[in-house]
């Protein structure tokens, strides 16, 4: 099934337009504009050397991506493995041209002291991505960057669509694999033993019961 049959419908199609600049920006060049004020309020990324600027991703998005980190997190207590990186961590993905991509979460497996991580650039590449979809996302946009994560050895990427309520699961070499609300979502070998159900990345807690009950008083 293509990711792109179950999500196109719910991904809006405006793009935040930027002048690309006369010749590619590099790495160095790029965290350089991060750090301008005018660019304060925007979210960056690199691609082959052309500035990529987007809009703040929302409330929605930022509560979807909590409800991620939420399961995880219970993963990672659980089995004592890995950390997560969230707020748009900065991954270099390529040089020359240079391509930095910012992830709404990355899980690394090790884990390693507060202090030994960077305050930069994350040293190395994590063992799995999570994209969760903005209005201002567009399919081939989507994709392109799934496909840059994968060619840069990053074993798993799931892209999180909270409107359709599914996750398109991508590993370099298999089709994609999407999964609806009532499959289970497994880490298979990136995080062993990890299941849920999908639903539950897309159920906020106490909002059913409350549902429930709101039901039963009207009976």
């Amino acid at each position: 099934m293509s990711v792109i049959a179950t999500q196109s419908e719910t991904v809006a199609r405006r793009s935040f337009p930027t002048a690309p600049p006369a010749t590619p920006l590099t790495v160095d060049e790029f965290l350089a504009l991060c750090e301008r004020p005018e660019y304060a309020d925007k979210r960056l990324e690199l691609d082959e050397g052309r500035l990529i600027v987007m809009p703040p991703a929302g409330d929605a998005h930022g509560t979807q991506c909590w409800l991620i980190i939420r399961l995880l997190t219970r993963y990672i207590e659980a089995t004592g493995i890995g950390r997560l990186s969230t707020n748009d961590p900065g991954l270099l993905l390529s040089r020359d041209p240079d391509t930095v991509r910012a992830p709404d979460l990355a899980y690394y497996r090790e884990s390693v002291p507060l202090e030994e991580i960077s305050p930069g650039l994350p040293k190395r590449l994590p063992e799995l991505v999570v994209e969760v979809l903005s209005p201002s996302d567009r399919v081939g946009a989507v994709l392109r960057k799934v496909q840059q994560y994968l060619r840069a050895g990053i074993a798993m990427v799931w892209v999180v669509d909270g409107e359709s309520r599914n996750v398109a699961v991508y590993r370099p070499g298999r089709e994609v694999r999407v999964l609806e609300e009532n499959e289970v979502l497994e880490g298979e070998d990136v995080l062993p033993g990890f299941a849920c159900v999908v639903g539950e990345l897309f159920r906020l807690p106490g909002v059913e019961a409350r549902t429930e009950g709101e039901k039963a008083s009207q009976t």
